[in-house]
């Protein structure tokens, strides 16, 4: 399926709040609420990005639950950091490449 470029940047603009929240929330455990939005966003973009670039989305989800999971968050704050930036890259970059406007 093909996304507008408009479509990709608010799934990203999402995903930050998400990430945000993780960040805030760090050391103090990832419930199944967080858990079923993490996955959400994963699901989400399957489909926008491609099986290519699926594992650093999924690499960005799994460090916010490490963040949240860990006693001493400071090392997975900084993988997270490095997943959201990747991740980031990576949408914005699919952004970029779309030509048809959004419907």
């Amino acid at each position: 399926m093909d996304y507008a470029a408009d479509e990709l940047l608010l799934e990203l603009e999402r995903i930050e709040e998400t990430l945000d929240e993780a960040v805030r929330r760090a050391g103090d455990g990832c419930g199944p609420d967080f858990e079923r939005r993490l996955g959400a966003h994963l699901r989400s973009l399957r489909s926008m990005l491609g099986a290519d670039d699926l594992p650093v989305a999924s690499d960005a989800m799994e460090a916010a639950e490490r963040v949240m999971n860990a006693a001493d968050p400071e090392a997975p704050l900084l993988m997270l950091q490095h997943a959201r930036n990747t991740l980031g890259a990576v949408i914005r970059r699919h952004a970029n490449t779309r030509l048809r406007p959004a419907a």
